[in-house]
């Protein structure tokens, strides 16, 4: 009979070691050699309360790394998977959001589908997000609206909450580095069809997904970043200089509306305060509690 393959997981965690540890539990089981956690929380206290999670699971299962900062998710899953590759060869990686829920056969399905799919790169899933099904999204390139359904000018994107990975996909880094969170996924299924890469979405709902569970929705942060993460991908999918300042321009009205629209909702002014720093390309860190943790990267 042939061996089953070697998976790992890839996964980032900010606070919430409840949280964490009850996705796990979904995850044991199912046929993962190790998941690969990375502690983005730059606090003491939450490392401890991350590294004690090693002991709900079997003896390397789990396997924690500290990062000496919070990296944002793109850079937490470089490094992820930067030690993942340390351990030796794997058939795939498994990303995976900490906020999810998954089903008893959430990895067995998306091995099956990929092995029985040919030269398919990437394969998300579809989740239940309780009021609405997530799947494939198709991103419109000119003005970076997203659609559940192919539009004119949009093209597929596999959402970045849960993707079985071909190793033979990843020439260097999986996410490019500037994004720190919002738009990573995006960029990612871009530059692998441009590459003439195959991706993918399992059509069934094979976990439960609640997004903005470590940013927080409407904060200050959310909002930063979700703008920057659109201008920065007006850098990766422009073709030309003129195609840029279109896309630019296009994005700059949709996301004052955007803007003008979250502050009435949440009666605060933060949304647009949001799109005028990253306009200017203003600095943004999370409100911490504690002081910075100085503690280069460990493993546990």
């Amino acid at each position: 009979m042939p061996s089953s393959p070697r998976i790992c997981g890839l996964m980032l965690a900010y606070f919430k070691a409840d949280m964490t540890l009850k996705c796990l539990r979904t995850l044991a089981g199912q046929g993962i050699e190790t998941i690969m956690l990375v502690d983005n929380s730059h606090c003491p206290e939450e490392h401890q309360r991350t590294l004690q999670l090693v002991q709900h699971f079997p003896k390397g299962w789990l396997k924690v790394v500290i990062a000496e900062d919070n990296l944002g998710f793109a850079k937490g899953m470089n490094l992820a998977l930067d030690h993942a590759r340390q351990l030796g060869e794997w058939d795939y990686f498994l990303l995976l959001n900490n906020d999810i829920t998954a089903k008893p056969d959430l990895v067995s399905q998306l091995v099956e589908y990929m092995q029985q799919q040919a030269n398919i790169m990437l394969l998300g899933v579809h989740a239940d997000a309780g009021d609405h099904l997530q799947g494939k999204l198709y991103y419109q390139r000119l003005t970076g609206l997203m659609f559940t359904k192919p539009a004119l000018g949009s093209f597929p994107v596999v959402p970045g909450y849960c993707v079985l990975i071909q190793p033979t996909a990843i020439s260097d880094h999986l996410f490019d580095p500037r994004y720190f969170m919002y738009g990573e996924d995006v960029e990612l299924s871009w530059r692998m069809l441009q590459q003439g890469k195959k991706i993918a979405i399992l059509p069934k709902p094979l976990l439960a997904h609640k997004s903005a569970q470590s940013s927080g929705e409407a904060s200050l942060f959310y909002e930063y970043h979700i703008n920057r993460g659109h201008w920065l991908i007006v850098q990766a999918l422009g073709h030309n200089h003129v195609e840029r300042i279109i896309m630019y321009t296009l994005r700059l009205l949709l996301l004052s509306v955007r803007a003008v629209l979250r502050s009435w909702r949440f009666r605060s002014m933060t949304p647009l305060k949001a799109l005028l720093m990253s306009g200017l390309r203003l600095p943004i860190r999370p409100a911490l509690t504690v002081k910075p943790h100085e503690q280069t990267y460990t493993v546990a």
